[in-house]
């Protein structure tokens, strides 16, 4: 079935994005966030400057919305959308596989991003209303639904989802230093996450 004229420009909107997406890490990771210029991710993208700024208004929107729409938002979403009726168990080990394997994929752009929001203020307000917040809001009602209708106890689902999401952040952290030759990369994910997924369970299993 062939597309539509509108699902052919989003098609080519999304290749397009990714492809300037692709550029921009390629470039900021050689030359600094600082020291790149729109005109050189353009140059290395292939595409026109003004096509950039179609798109984005400048660096620091580019760099939230390679972590936005690509690292962190469309990938969770299309997670819930499979597994809107998973139970507890089966949600945390999904989401904790899923957000491993994209944290390990992704280590230059998040170390990027937490090298630039430590001393960007205007950044790190944008980071925690665009993608923070929103983020810990969808997990703690998709957590807490889960949490209700299994046997677990009452929880303090805020805090829960806090501790969750710093231990993924230190899992892709930790095997970032140890390397491609650590314990972390060479254990398989599923089995990783399934790890993680007991110890938080464990913590609010009912009495």
């Amino acid at each position: 079935m062939s597309m539509t004229r509108q699902e052919r420009k989003e098609s080519i909107t999304k290749q397009r994005k990714q492809q300037i997406f692709d550029a921009a890490l390629k470039v900021f990771s050689q030359k600094g966030f600082d020291q790149a210029t729109i005109p050189d991710i353009a140059q290395e993208a292939e595409v026109a400057v003004g096509t950039i700024y179609n798109y984005y208004q400048s660096k620091h929107d580019l760099l939230l919305s390679i972590i936005k729409d690509y690292i962190f938002t469309e990938s969770l979403i299309g997670l819930l959308e499979q597994s809107p009726k998973s139970d507890a168990a089966t949600f945390l080990s999904s989401l904790i596989n899923e957000r491993l394997t994209i944290g390990l994929a992704n280590t230059d752009a998040m170390q990027l991003l937490m090298s630039e929001i430590r001393r960007d203020p205007e950044l790190l307000r944008q980071y925690t209303e665009q993608v923070v917040r929103p983020t810990f809001k969808l997990l703690e009602e998709q957590l807490e639904s889960r949490i209700a209708r299994d046997t677990y106890h009452p929880s303090n689902i805020r805090v829960v989802v806090r501790a969750l999401i710093g231990m993924i952040i230190g899992l892709v952290i930790i095997s970032g230093i140890e390397g491609e030759t650590g314990l972390l990369r060479r254990i398989p994910r599923q089995e990783l996450a399934s790890e993680v997924t007991k110890l938080i369970l464990e913590g609010i299993k009912g009495k």
